[in-house]
């Protein structure tokens, strides 16, 4: 997938030519631990193409052989239909008689088919409601919490599938167990935490979709999303007479996502769910699943309802959601669950790059406007030039809200000055070669610079050296705002 000639219209065309690449995959010797793939992980995002595209990822989790992929199969129909209609002009036409599901692998039966998780291999462009291109991406994921994996792997893969997506469906049979919310706590704890720390960006998750497959209560709940958020309420109320973690759960979940559905499906049929004879074919499953599903996946995909992805109140860019994978894959790499602590570091790691990342753009931008002339400049005029647009990226550095524990921030803040001194090297090299290619006559134009092989005078150098020591100071200091020159 996602080869240098790929376009991003018309994917429909070509769509029978990709297939999903494995992110994570069982560990060979550990049943508790996945290994991480680059490879495949830079196949579906790593394209120059979509680098600085948001990204919306929906992915799906639950217990196995519920019709995770063949939901997601669903989704991929629908969303190179929306791509092929929004690119040509033409209506919206899809799950016809004629529509063959396809792209996730799925079989009917009682053995594991999907292990690990899965991404498709390409995104899907798609234009949203307010005429920005995302980049739509699928997400498959091994059952989870069901007896067939240990429960630290369930929860790693449950954690992966929520942390990384914009959109997280729940798939469950039947009904919403206890156990099914249980399974949440480590959200719902995490949650607590970030919400403690940085309330200004709210909840610290987006959507969470209760899919609940072959509902049996329509009658007293319909099926879809009305009935389903009449049911999705009655099940998690809190009420005096549960225990004191069941409360907590019910109490607290609402505060960790911004938005909590319901989606009720009948039966998809028994030919469907039970004879590997079915291929797809969409006129074999039962008309009401059809349609319900139909309904369901129009209204989590449409361009109004796809949200990008964001981290701590930014939207998240391909390019910006390969760096959440390798980070995340890292926290969730030890033969240990992470604390929910460490989880957030791990967010708070990323956050402070990325201001690290926008200080030292301010910088350079700076710095190389004021160094655009041709003539060399006094190496004083440089130093003071140098701690002007420090001090400006101290402050872009310093507009990034407090999350974490100190010492992450500390620690890249420390790492930003570095980088800084570095690219003061730089201006210096650059600045003493137009000595040579950029004066007619060095002595005139370099000023006070004729003095560097025997310094500055001791006044200047004072000045220079007192105000360079308060940068230095200022850049060790978390708690700096702005540093008067």
């Amino acid at each position: 997938p996602f080869q240098v000639e790929f376009s991003t219209r018309d994917q429909m065309d070509h769509r029978h030519k990709v297939h999903p690449v494995q992110i994570f995959a069982p560990h060979s010797s550990d049943p508790n631990r996945f290994k991480f793939s680059e490879n495949a992980l830079h196949s579906v995002l790593g394209h120059v193409a979509i680098a600085n595209k948001k990204v919306v990822i929906i992915s799906v989790a639950g217990v196995f052989r519920k019709g995770k992929s063949f939901l997601l199969n669903f989704f991929l129909e629908y969303l190179y239909s929306l791509q092929k209609a929004q690119q040509n002009g033409i209506l919206l036409d899809w799950l016809t008689d004629d529509t063959q599901l396809q792209g996730f692998h799925w079989r009917s039966g009682a053995k594991r088919d999907t292990t690990g998780i899965w991404m498709w291999g390409e995104p899907i462009m798609i234009e949203s409601a307010n005429g920005e291109s995302y980049a739509v991406v699928l997400m498959d994921t091994q059952g989870t919490f069901d007896g067939a994996s240990t429960y630290q792997l369930s929860t790693t893969v449950f954690a992966l599938s929520t942390m990384l997506s914009s959109m997280q469906l729940y798939n469950l049979a039947d009904i919403i167990q206890e156990n099914s919310l249980n399974n949440l706590s480590l959200f719902v704890e995490y949650g607590r935490m970030t919400l403690s720390e940085t309330d200004q960006f709210g909840p610290p998750f987006q959507r969470l979709v209760f899919v609940v497959r072959d509902f049996k209560s329509s009658d007293e709940f319909s099926f879809g999303a009305e009935g389903g958020q009449q049911y999705l309420d009655s099940v998690i109320k809190s009420t005096p007479d549960q225990p004191e973690e069941l409360r907590f759960v019910r109490d607290q979940i609402h505060s960790c996502f911004q938005q909590i559905l319901c989606y009720l499906l009948p039966h998809p049929g028994h030919r469907a769910a039970e004879r590997n004879s079915f291929k797809g074919h969409v006129r074999e499953l039962r008309p009401i699943f059809r349609e319900e599903v139909k309904k369901m996946t129009a209204s989590l995909l449409n361009p109004h309802s796809l949200q990008p992805k964001m981290v701590n109140g930014r939207t998240i860019t391909c390019r910006k959601m390969a760096d959440f994978f390798r980070e995340y894959a890292r926290v969730f790499g030890g033969s240990t669950l992470p604390e929910p602590r460490n989880i957030l570091n791990a967010n708070a790691q990323l956050f402070f790059m990325e201001a690290a990342g926008e200080a030292k753009t301010a910088y350079i931008r700076g710095m190389d406007r004021a160094c655009s002339t041709s003539r060399m400049m006094p190496e004083k005029r440089l130093y003071e030039i140098h701690i002007k647009h420090g001090i400006t990226a101290l402050n872009v550095f310093e507009k990034y809200p407090k999350i974490g524990s100190g010492e992450v921030r500390s620690k890249i803040l420390a790492g930003l000055q570095e980088e800084l001194n570095h690219e003061l090297e730089r201006y210096k090299r650059l600045n003493e070669d137009k000595r040579v290619t950029g004066c007619t006559s060095a002595m005139i134009a370099c000023g006070d610079s004729v003095l560097l092989g025997v310094g500055l005078g001791s006044a200047a150098s004072a000045a220079v050296g007192g105000a360079w020591l308060t940068l230095q100071a200022g850049m060790v200091s978390a708690g700096i705002v702005a540093i008067p020159i």
